[in-house]
C-alpha cells in the first residue's frame, strides 16, 4: 500500500513538472535569437555576393544606382543630347543653345516653351494696360525706362482727348530673335506675330484712326530681362520696337 502511494505521488510530481515546463516554454519561447554563431551561415540578406570579376563588379555597382532630378545617377550619365535639348526646348544646334542651357542651370524650372507661355501672356496684358491707361498694372511688367516712355505716351493720349479701342485677336506666332546672359541677367529677345484691331477714338467718340473691322497683322520686337539667380520667376520688359 506504501508503495502505491508513493509511485502515484511521483506520478503527480512528474505530471506538475512536465506542466510548468511547458508553460514555461510558451512564454520565453524556444532559443532562436541572434548569437554570433551562424554568422558564415546566414549573411546580411541586404548585401549582396561579391562580383567575381570587373565587369559583374559594374554592373552590381550600376544595379544600385537610383537616378534624382537635376542628372545625378544612372540614367543620367546615360541620357542623350537630344533628351537634355528637350528639357530646355531647344535643339543643341540652335545658335541660343547655350544661353538658354545656362539659364536653365540657374533655374531649372525654365524652358523655352513655358516662357513663350509667359510672354504670349504678358504681350496680352501689356498691350491691354497700356490701351486703357492702367500705368499701375504696366509697372508690374515693365523696366523703369520702359515705364516712363507708356506713362508719357498715355498721358499725350490724354490731354489730346483720345482713348485706344484697339483689340488683341490672337498671337499667330512667337520666336525667339537674340538670347544673351551676363552673369545671371539674361535677356530674350521674341517676336511677336500677331492680330489686331487698331481704333482711336475722340472725346465723344468718334473714330479719328483706325478702322474696326480691320484686322491687321501686327509684329513687335520685345525684349525681357530677369536675374536668373533670383528665386522671383517674372521677367520684365526692358525693350519694345517693330519690325
Amino acid at each position: 500500500m506504501n508503495n502505491d502511494s508513493e509511485s502515484l505521488s511521483l506520478i503527480i510530481i512528474a505530471f506538475v513538472a512536465g506542466f510548468i515546463i511547458l508553460q514555461l516554454r510558451r512564454t520565453l519561447g524556444r532559443r532562436d535569437g541572434y548569437d554570433g554563431k551562424d554568422e558564415d551561415k546566414n549573411k546580411n540578406p541586404f548585401q549582396g555576393s561579391h562580383p567575381k570579376n570587373a565587369s559583374e563588379k559594374n554592373t552590381a555597382e550600376a544595379d544600385n544606382i537610383v537616378p534624382i532630378r537635376d542628372g545625378i545617377g544612372a540614367e543620367a550619365a546615360k541620357e542623350t543630347p537630344a533628351q537634355k535639348s528637350a528639357d530646355i526646348g531647344v535643339s543643341p544646334s540652335s545658335p541660343h543653345y547655350s544661353v538658354l542651357q545656362q539659364i536653365n542651370g540657374f533655374d531649372r524650372s525654365f524652358t523655352l516653351p513655358s516662357f513663350f507661355d509667359g510672354a504670349e501672356y504678358a504681350y496680352g496684358m501689356i498691350l491691354n494696360a497700356f490701351w486703357s491707361g492702367d500705368i499701375q498694372t504696366l509697372k508690374q511688367f515693365l523696366s523703369k525706362d520702359v515705364c516712363e516712355e507708356f506713362d508719357n505716351a498715355i498721358k499725350a493720349m490724354k490731354e489730346e482727348g483720345k482713348i485706344f479701342e484697339n483689340n488683341l485677336a490672337d498671337v499667330e506666332k512667337i520666336e525667339l530673335v537674340d538670347a544673351s546672359i551676363d552673369g545671371s541677367m539674361a535677356e530674350l529677345t521674341v517676336r511677336f506675330n500677331s492680330h489686331m484691331t487698331i481704333v482711336i477714338k475722340d472725346r465723344d467718340g468718334n473714330i479719328v484712326d483706325g478702322d474696326t473691322e480691320n484686322v491687321a497683322p501686327i509684329v513687335d520686337i520685345w525684349t525681357f530681362c530677369r536675374d536668373v539667380k533670383r528665386k522671383d520667376p517674372n521677367w520684365i520688359l526692358v525693350s519694345t520696337s517693330e519690325a
